[in-house]
């Protein structure tokens, strides 16, 4: 069906027998055709003139080019300057020494030189300064700690005896939650619950319902078993069968049939009429007519010579500053000149170098120590009448002893002993570490048997042994016969047995 001998055969029969002409150019209908469309197409119309647009000739001795070219020279900076000749002057001429002096006056880095190389970068500690010592005095002062005194310091005594203490005391005891639940807590531990209760049971009973591991047992145990799906099951044939319906070469099978038995041409170039329409197609697109001015419309040729040009070079030379200034002449000056000496006075007179030169070269970078001086007292007199130390007395000084058998003294030992915790616990954990309990005690008996109802371990251990055990199914159980049956009926061969048997008795055509 799918081979390429079967399906050329029709055409190798007639590959001869075709009428007709073998190109458009063959056929004097179709070539007239072209050449009227070529005659009425605008492309074409315009195509020369396309080519000619860009192109511009203009004569160099054209009497408007030279007169825009002496324009152009007349409006221009060019031939405007005329620069003076270069000459040497000496090293030790005065005015070349003036300025040299001038520029040592007027540069930054000289005037910084001695800061940047020698005072820059040193460092510079402020311990035992004005300013330090200040702050140290006025943050002691504002100080809320040494300002306040705190109620813990201040030596205070209460009677245990009075009424608040009583009454806390009072409330102590009845705000105890160990002393609240301690009845409670005893009678929890002696009640007795049969396991044969209808709450116990009926707790046992929702607790299966609401198992998640029960509610999935058996679904588990279809997992474990697995499934058996034999070839010849019913949805394995129907699945077969609509594959075979949907099969992709069943349905091309009657077009690969009917494949070399075609009329017409093989494909679209083979058509005249079509190859016609192809070409009035093209000749009618515009992308087509507009595809070599597309190319040739980002290409633009002007030539150096032309008047627009040499006209902006004079205009772009007439507004620059080129050629437009003069510098003034250079010219040697004699070094004992009577100007020279006086301005070089006065140089010095106004000179800022000149005027700081003592300090610079003196006073500068000469460390001052301000003990001494009149600021450095001052501020020692005033730090001393606002110093909190020397101005208030702590109680911490005043000398004071207590008698030790007072009163107030015997009150707070005895205090100290009630309060004290541990020697309130001491009896009960003696008592806790002597104690011993019999093993019959009904309360011990009665823990032990809530214990094995409540324990997880023990309400699971019948269900996990018959687990171990595995399960017991023998062949003629009556699920294995039923499924036997079951698939005995479904079975394909069954269902083909009556067919095979009439098989070679069927009379009339074997197909359509």
């Amino acid at each position: 069906i799918a081979s390429d001998y079967k399906y050329k055969l029709a055409y190798e029969k007639g590959k001869g027998k075709h009428i007709g002409f073998r190109s458009l150019h063959d056929d004097p209908k179709l070539v007239h055709f072209m050449h009227v469309a070529k005659l009425q197409s605008d492309r074409e119309y315009k195509k020369n003139y396309e080519k000619l647009k860009t192109k511009y000739n203009t004569p160099m001795d054209m009497i408007s080019i030279t007169a825009a070219k002496q324009s152009q020279e007349a409006a221009s900076n060019i031939n405007y300057k005329r620069l003076i000749h270069r000459y040497v002057t000496p090293p030790d001429a005065m005015n070349l020494e003036l300025a040299r002096n001038m520029m040592n006056i007027q540069s930054d880095n000289l005037y910084k030189s001695e800061y940047t190389g020698f005072m820059k970068g040193t460092g510079w500690v402020p311990i035992g300064s004005l300013e330090a010592e200040k702050n140290k005095k006025a943050s002691d002062i504002l100080c809320e700690k040494k300002y306040r005194r705190h109620p813990e310091t201040l030596k205070y005594t209460i009677d245990m005896e009075s009424m608040p203490m009583e009454l806390a005391k009072v409330n102590a005891k009845i705000m105890n939650m160990h002393t609240y639940k301690e009845a409670w807590e005893k009678d929890k531990i002696q009640i007795h619950v049969m396991p044969d209760t209808p709450e116990i049971c009926l707790a046992k009973v929702n607790q299966y319902n609401m198992s998640q591991k029960m509610y999935r047992q058996s679904m588990e145990e279809s997992k474990k078993k697995g499934y058996d799906l034999r070839a010849d099951a019913i949805p394995i044939k129907a699945a077969k069968a609509s594959t075979h319906i949907a099969s992709d070469y069943k349905y091309k099978h009657a077009y690969e049939k009917a494949r070399g038995r075609h009329i017409g041409f093989r494909n679209v170039h083979d058509d005249p009429k079509l190859v016609h329409s192809m070409r009035v197609a093209k000749m009618q697109s515009e992308r087509e007519y507009k595809k070599d001015y597309e190319k040739s419309k980002t290409k633009y040729h002007t030539p150096m010579d032309m008047f627009n040009i040499t006209a902006a070079k004079k205009s772009q030379e007439i507004a620059s500053n080129c050629n437009y200034r003069h510098p003034i002449h250079h010219y040697t000056y004699m070094p004992d000149a009577m100007g020279l000496e006086l301005s070089k006075n006065m140089m010095n007179i106004q000179s800022d170098n000149m005027y700081k030169s003592d300090y610079n070269n003196w006073f500068k970078g000469i460390g001052w120590s301000p003990l001494g001086s009149l600021e450095m007292d001052k501020a020692k007199k005033a730090a001393q009448a606002l110093d909190e130390h020397n101005y208030r007395q702590k109680p911490s000084k005043l000398k004071f002893t207590s008698v030790p058998d007072s009163i107030e003294m015997e009150l707070a030992k005895i205090n100290a002993l009630q309060l004290n915790d541990k020697l309130y616990r001491s009896g009960g954990e003696k008592i806790k570490h002597k104690y011993t309990l019999p093993i019959d005690v009904p309360q011990f008996i009665q823990a032990k048997w809530n214990a094995y109802n409540l324990s997880d371990h023990c309400y699971k251990n019948n269900w996990k042994k018959s687990l171990a055990k595995g399960p017991h199914l023998k062949s003629d159980a009556i699920p294995i016969v039923a499924a036997k049956a079951s698939r005995r009926i479904a079975s394909d061969y069954k269902y083909k047995e009556a067919y095979e048997k009439e098989k070679g008795k069927h009379f009339g055509f074997r197909s359509l």
